[in-house]
């Protein structure tokens, strides 16, 4: 990993890039994407390739500075910290992929955007070389805009036959394709994260090699480092993401009620109940981030000195980012439920804060589904949801 100067500068520059993200948020949400111009800059400081080691030209750093670097961004705006978050995540398939084809994709300042969901197909061929004939269309490729490699995952067809594994279940792969054989589709119009391109993206025909994807799951990691043995922490991020929401709500409500008078001209300041929702608020985010962080640098410790492979530590990194994301939606409609018509303006930052923060929780990785998996683990069974 990096020096601590390197893990101390990444924060700064996520934190020095804030009031420039405040001052592009209206303009990231009319155009429902991130400008160029910010992306370059963004790169530049390397806050797209914070785990990406130093070989491809990234910081190599520990997963948890680069998730507080995604919550100093999502302070200043949701969407571009959503951007950098996924493309962060990302980054843990580099140690999937052998290392040439890794380094094409994620060197020179490459961002990855795609999807994870096996619907498109994988037909097995020996034309031109060892590989597939890849088509299909995917949903939610966030950063869509500005991404120069896509990842989709298919079933592979052997033929018009879907390739079964021992346990007669489809065969899958993720593959991995330059942004100029891709077609983009403007499907993304959202309540919330508006400036992310999320869009649809689909494939046609394209041939890719047999070793660049890997089947999701199943294939063990090529590089040997501790980042690629705890999967658990790739999503730390979601958390942190949020948490950077309700930081921000709490800012802007503390503001609001600092500056504004209420019923019988009295300052909101001084209402009690307004006083009690602040300081509940208050210790939803600070006791869930404290939860989050702790929990992620436990298992990373674990990484770092061994194999990391104690369950519970595992589920309990996914369950403490999924409560992160719970929690700081409570603040935030703790916050905009009680400040009522002072909310609900368009450019009151309260307002978008609140839509940012429920279209970010809607994400399967931080749903009911990790609750449920994490309370297995505590039961002792097996969890039945990915990446525990």
């Amino acid at each position: 990993m990096q020096a601590t100067a390197a893990t101390s500068d990444v924060i700064q520059a996520a934190r020095a890039f804030q009031p420039r993200l405040r001052e592009l948020a209206p303009t990231i949400e009319r155009e429902r994407k991130v400008p160029q111009e910010l992306v370059d800059e963004l790169v530049r400081a390397d806050l797209f390739h914070m785990l990406i080691p130093q070989s491809f030209g990234g910081l190599d750093l520990d997963p948890m500075t680069a998730a507080e670097a995604v919550e100093e961004l999502a302070f200043a705006d949701a969407s571009v910290a959503w951007c950098v978050m996924l493309a962060s995540q990302s980054t843990f398939f580099a140690g999937l992929l052998p290392k040439d084809d890794a380094r094409l994709i994620w060197s020179n300042g490459g961002i990855m955007a795609g999807t994870a969901r096996p619907i498109g197909r994988a037909v097995a061929t020996t034309e031109p070389d060892e590989g597939y004939i890849i088509s299909g269309r995917w949903p939610f490729a966030s950063g869509s805009s500005h991404a120069t490699w896509f990842m989709g995952e298919c079933i592979v067809y052997d033929g018009e036959t879907p390739r079964k594994d021992a346990k007669g279940e489809n065969v899958t792969r993720a593959v991995f394709v330059p942004r100029d054989q891709v077609t983009i589709y403007d499907t993304w119009d959202a309540l919330g994260l508006r400036g992310t391109a999320s869009n649809d993206f689909s494939i046609d025909g394209v041939f890719v090699p047999k070793a660049r994807g890997f089947q999701m799951l199943v294939d063990p990691p090529v590089d040997p480092g501790p980042l690629y043995k705890v999967m658990p922490l790739a999503f730390i991020n979601h958390g942190t993401h949020a948490l950077g929401i309700a930081r921000a709500a709490l800012t802007a409500a503390t503001d609001i009620m600092k500056s504004k008078r209420g019923w019988g001209n009295v300052p909101l300041h001084e209402m009690p109940r307004l006083q009690t929702t602040l300081a509940e608020a208050t210790a939803l985010v600070r006791s869930a981030r404290a939860y989050l962080y702790d929990s992620a640098a436990e298992l990373w410790q674990a990484a770092l000195t061994g194999p990391a492979d104690d369950p519970r530590m595992r589920s309990n990194v996914r369950l403490a980012n999924s409560h992160a994301a719970k929690a700081s939606v409570q603040a935030v409609d703790l916050l905009h439920g009680a400040l009522a018509t002072s909310a609900i303006f368009t450019g009151n930052p309260l307002e978008r804060h609140f839509r940012d923060i429920h279209t970010a929780v809607a994400h399967v990785m931080i749903g009911p589904l990790t609750f449920e998996s994490a309370g297995r683990v505590e039961l002792g069974l097996e969890p039945n949801f990915p990446f525990f």
